[in-house]
């Protein structure tokens, strides 16, 4: 931008010739952001669109890798879009108004639906009808590398959430299933409870987070997640397992979902594998609700009753665990209070 007010042109040259370079090093080939963040995405598409419209109205040809890079961000922004419009709240994410994140795929000249998934950013979307479920099937984003002598200030993890293989879950424009959000702006142990494995609708072992959090990023991490999807006669199946705990506790979590061809019904099933002996110990795993679900637990610990704003209903149900409504907070904007439906195993 500099460059094109002050028409330096050899700047502007050199500018150019090192786009492709950064692009190809800040975006995955499927269009997602190396973040693997939903606001970074935002982010990245806004600045695609304001480098294309400054070498536009300098008279000078963008790079074609500008182009390609656009026509695959914006198609990604999608996958993480609820039908309401905002963004799941993933790794830092909090809400955007649903105007802005319009304006930027106007610009960007995206049309069209979104993707089922992003191979290697590694989210997916299960859609049936009104139904709308977002998963985090990828490991978190790289972390800082050395370079030569030096080494880039920062990583791409330095917002990054312990939350593999956690989901968001959506019913018509009404958010249902949802993470915590983030405050990247807080003190250090506030922003970290939201970066936390607790504070994600996913399973969480002994009270230890899946990936270590530290201020500068994170620390020992999932280091790979694999992924199964099928889809037949308008039903989804969505098998995914992450090798986070492995290390400490010698086991891998694997998380399976179902969506019905009709959306009415989506059935999970959390199971750590063992890989060598061990004595697994308890876990939980967190549904985290939208503040303006009201939930209601039925007596015998083994079901949740769930009203939606709009005025559906839907039952949650768990066999194997303690089924308990706790409280939980939401911080896409504003801190507000909400409930958790949390299964003790």
């Amino acid at each position: 931008a500099a460059a094109v007010a002050l028409e330096e042109e050899t700047w502007l040259a050199r500018c150019v010739r090192f786009l492709p370079t950064e692009l190809e090093r800040q975006f995955h080939p499927d269009g997602g952001h190396v973040e693997r963040s939903p606001a970074a995405q935002l982010a990245a598409l806004q600045d695609l669109i304001e480098i294309r419209n400054l070498l536009h109205g300098a008279g000078v040809e963008a790079p074609p890798a500008l182009a390609t890079a656009l026509d695959r961000a914006a198609p990604a922004l999608r996958l993480l879009r609820h039908a309401d419009g905002g963004l799941a709240l993933f790794n830092g994410t909090r809400e955007e108004a649903a105007a802005l994140i319009d304006l930027a795929l106007t610009q960007g000249q995206s049309r069209g639906r979104a993707p089922a998934h992003l191979p290697e950013t590694g989210f997916h979307r299960l859609a049936a009808s009104r139904t709308l479920v977002i998963c985090d099937c990828g490991p978190p984003p790289p972390g800082r590398r050395d370079i030569g002598p030096g080494s880039l200030p920062r990583g791409a993890d330095r917002f990054a959430h312990a939350g593999t293989l956690a989901f968001e879950m959506s019913v018509g424009r009404d958010r249902l299933i949802v993470n915590c959000g983030a405050v990247p702006a807080a003190e250090g142990e506030w922003r970290d409870a939201t970066r936390a494995t607790a504070a994600h609708s996913t399973l969480v072992l002994a009270d230890t987070n899946s990936s270590e959090l530290k201020p500068e990023g994170l620390g020992r991490r999932v280091e790979a997640v694999e992924t199964d999807r099928q889809e037949a006669n308008g039903a989804q199946w969505l098998d995914a397992g992450h090798d986070g705990y492995l290390r400490a506790f010698g086991v891998r979590h694997r998380r399976r979902l179902y969506l019905s061809e009709s959306g009415d019904d989506l059935r999970g099933e959390d199971v750590l594998e063992p890989e060598r002996e061990a004595n697994i110990p308890a876990f939980t795993l967190r549904f985290h609700l939208h503040p303006g679900v009201t939930a209601t637990a039925v007596q015998d610990e083994a079901g949740v009753l769930l009203r939606l704003p709009g005025g559906a209903g839907w039952r949650l149900r768990a066999k194997g665990a303690r089924v308990a409504v706790e409280e939980s907070v939401y911080l896409a904007g504003e801190p507000r209070r909400s409930q958790q439906v949390a299964l003790h195993v």
